[in-house]
């Protein structure tokens, strides 16, 4: 059974945003302890865990333009970044990647569509 709407929605917000999250990558990646924290690897498979592309079957008809325009951009970056790179990730190297950093200002650009449209 899936989950409601507005748990998908909140899953699919919490994962863009922690994507997005610059500073939060660099506390934690880079630590002394970085293996007690999440990697790369772990983000993106949090982003996809919550079946965006299912989401976007179920409940697209009932979002707005700019929702389904930001989710869609986000799946089409992460995916172009996974297609581009290797399936293990060296945290540093994420960090200054331009690519990476394209993925963070989609996943943004997410986070402030579902955001700003939630009564849509």
């Amino acid at each position: 059974m899936a989950p409601t709407r507005e748990l998908w929605t909140s899953n699919l917000v919490d994962a863009a945003r922690a994507i997005g999250d610059t500073e939060r990558q660099r506390s934690r990646w880079l630590a002394a302890d970085a293996f007690a924290w999440e990697r790369p690897e772990e983000l993106i498979n949090t982003w996809d865990d919550s079946l965006v592309e299912l989401f976007l079957e179920e409940y697209g008809a009932g979002l707005s333009r700019a929702q389904a325009n930001a989710a869609i951009a986000l799946r089409d970056e992460l995916n172009k970044y996974c297609h581009a790179t290797p399936d293990i990730l060296d945290p540093l190297q994420v960090l200054t990647d331009p690519r990476w950093e394209a993925v963070r200002i989609k996943a943004r650009s997410f986070v402030t569509a579902f955001e700003t449209n939630l009564s849509e």
